[in-house]
This record gives C-alpha cells, structure tokens and sequence, in this order.
C-alpha cells in the first residue's frame, strides 16, 4: 500500500462517488477505480460497496477512514513544506475564511504573525456555505475563521474572537425595515434562502438558517444558495431573506437591499483546526488572534 492508494480512498471517501473524487484528484476515473482495486487486494475485502446509484463505505472502509485521514493529511502539510522549502520558497500557512473574513482584526493579525514566523507565508483563501467546515476537516486549509457553532464533528475551535449582532437582509423598501429592532416572530411572515442540505451540522443550520421562530412558528424555506453574495442576490431578487452578521452587513453594502437589526444572540466566531492537528504553528495562530482580539475589543 502506498501513500497514493490513501489519497483516492479518502477522495472517494469524502466524495462518495468515483467521477467526482477523479476531479478532485486530476485523475481518470478508471485510474482511480483501478487504485481502489489494488488497495482492496492488498486488503483482502472491499472499503467501498458500489452500487449503480450509489457508494458507500463499508465496516472496514470506515475503520480504514477513521485510522488514516489525520496521518495523511498530516503527511501531506509536511510534504508541502518541504518541497517549498527545497525550492527556496516560504512555508505556507493556508487559513480559510466565509464571506468578509477577519474583518479589523486581518490587518494585525498578518502583521504580528509575520513577526513571530519570518519563515512562514499566510495564505487566506475564501470558503463558501458548502465547504467552510469540510475544507478544514479534508486538509484543503489548514485552518479556518468560522462563525460558531461548528459545523464538524472532527474540529475543535480556540476562544470565541469576536460576536456580532445578526442582521436580517431584505429587499430595499421592505416592510421590516421601518423597525430599529425587529422581533425574530415575525420571520414566520417570511422565506430564508437555506444552504444545501448535509453541508453543515444540524445545529449550525439552525442558528443561522433557522427553520423554526424561537417560539416554534414554521420559517418557510427558499432557495438553495452556496456563497453570501449568491444570498444577498437572492435578497435583491426577492427569493428569501438571509441572516448576516452586521460586520457582514456593513462589508457588503449593495444597491437593492437594506440590513435591519434583529433581536436574536449575536454570532460568534472563532479560529476552527482539526482535533488531530496538534502542531504549535496552529497554536501559535490562535493564541496570536486572541492577543489581537482582546487589544481591539471584539470578544465581548
């Protein structure tokens, strides 16, 4: 068995489907299926039960999943680095974000980190609705700035950095928009765009797509959008409406709509790593985000 063989199964793993996971790989499907064959003869039993609709792991492709993503992710961080290394180029850091990122606390936060790693470049990469856990949970970044609550079961995230008031985003002219605090009942009058099914955790779609009223009114649901400007076109083409943090609201301001301020707890976020990611330049990350989040106030 070798590293090669890992990397299609947790592909075809995460994907759960054989087309999809090729793509992800820059390889043929039938190079991909050819691979899981020999990793199954090395084996001696299947990791995946195919069907015509569907692929599934099975037993021993869970337990094999369970047991070898943080080894490889964990080998393929240390096998970057040292390839950037051998040609002369910095470490990477990959920190993903969703829609406005950091906000006031980026600019200092690339600053003092650069001070402490002179030997490691910060690359942020911008996550959507659909990826924002799994991108951290499958190694693509190594780390992300999340809006709470997680949204994966296999991350952990540092000290809550910053709350901000939600925000309701409508139409311009909407009718909510004559109040200065808007009771959160009165979304059982309306439709909210809603993320694709499965994407996140249960709990974190209910806190920031909720279906319910906190008094248990029905919220009837829109349609299905991937990134936080595909929401707000959704809003300005009147679709649904969509919660946003008022930092959120404040970074896209756009002709059409308007952001009124709605009487639900504040959104928190936080730095998000893997549970099985225990190296210090993570964190190092977090304890340096937190230094700068208490200096500007944000974490109350």
């Amino acid at each position: 068995m070798d590293l090669r063989q890992l990397e299609c199964f947790l592909a075809v793993a995460q994907e759960l489907h054989f087309g999809r996971a090729a793509e992800k790989l820059s390889m043929s499907q039938s190079t991909v299926s050819e691979t899981i064959k020999a990793l199954e003869r090395t084996l001696g039993a299947p990791v995946f039960d195919r069907t015509s609709r569907r692929v599934s792991l099975t037993r021993l492709g869970e337990n094999l999943r369970r047991g070898s993503e943080p080894a490889v992710i964990a080998l393929r961080a240390v096998y970057n680095d040292c390839r950037r290394q051998a040609a002369g180029k910095m470490r990477q850091l990959r920190i993903g974000f969703l829609g406005g990122g950091f906000y006031e606390l980026h600019s200092p936060l690339v600053a003092e980190f650069a001070e402490r790693h002179r030997d490691v470049e910060l690359e942020f990469v911008e996550l959507s609705y659909f990826n924002h856990f799994s991108a951290i949970a499958d190694g693509s970044v190594d780390a992300g700035f999340c809006r709470l609550p997680l949204g994966n079961d296999c991350l952990i995230n540092g000290p809550v950095v910053m709350r901000d008031q939600r925000m309701l985003c409508v139409p311009e002219g909407h009718a909510f928009t004559q109040y200065a605090l808007l009771d959160p009942e009165r979304l059982s009058e309306e439709t909210l765009v809603r993320v694709t099914p499965g994407s996140v955790s249960e709990e974190w779609d209910h806190f920031h797509f909720p279906r319910h009223t906190p008094q248990g009114k029905p919220i009837a649901q829109g349609t299905v959008v991937r990134t936080i400007r595909e929401a707000i076109a959704a809003v300005a083409s009147k679709q649904g409406l969509v919660m946003l943090t008022k930092r959120a609201g404040n970074y896209y301001a756009t002709p059409g709509i308007s952001f009124v301020e709605i009487d639900l707890p504040p959104t928190p976020s936080a730095l998000v790593w893997r549970k099985n990611d225990i190296r210090p330049i993570i964190q190092d990350l977090n304890a340096t985000l937190v230094r700068i989040a208490k200096r500007y106030g944000t974490m109350s």
